[in-house]
């Protein structure tokens, strides 16, 4: 069982809908919930399971950026988190900052049922290179 949140500030210079469609250009299939703040930064969050990674998945490997992408994700118990750059998903790329932008990234939250499929979630999402190949491929 593996429980997907992905989540970006909407700032009020920001419209909603393209902040959401940022988001689908990485993470198809999740439902959304808009937690608006008054006079502050609203969020919006999605959530979904395992289907909405399928396309990160492929992403990574496109782009040949497996190494950068293992390099950021975090495990921490059960749970992986990274974060993405917000202006790279309005055109589909991932790409991973250094740290939170100042007009905010997205944030992906990946909770797996135990440490172990946690560490395994981040083998199928970007398993180790050699020569810039996957030393293997696993199925999730």
């Amino acid at each position: 069982m593996i429980a997907v949140e992905v989540s970006a500030h909407v700032n009020p210079t920001e419209d909603m809908d393209r902040v959401q469609s940022a988001i689908e250009e990485i993470f198809p299939c999740l439902e959304y919930e808009f937690q608006e703040r008054e006079g502050f930064t609203s969020r919006l969050v999605g959530t979904g399971g395992r289907d909405s990674l399928e396309l990160l998945h492929e992403l990574l490997r496109s782009r040949k950026i497996l190494d950068t992408g293992r390099r950021n994700m975090h495990i921490n118990g059960d749970n992986v988190t990274f974060i993405l750059n917000k202006q790279a998903a309005t055109m589909g790329k991932v790409s991973f900052p250094a740290g939170d932008e100042p007009l905010g990234s997205i944030w992906v939250e990946i909770v797996a049922q135990d440490a172990d499929e946690a560490e395994r979630l981040v083998d199928w999402l970007a398993p180790p290179t050699e020569n810039g190949h996957p030393q293997f491929e696993i199925e999730l």
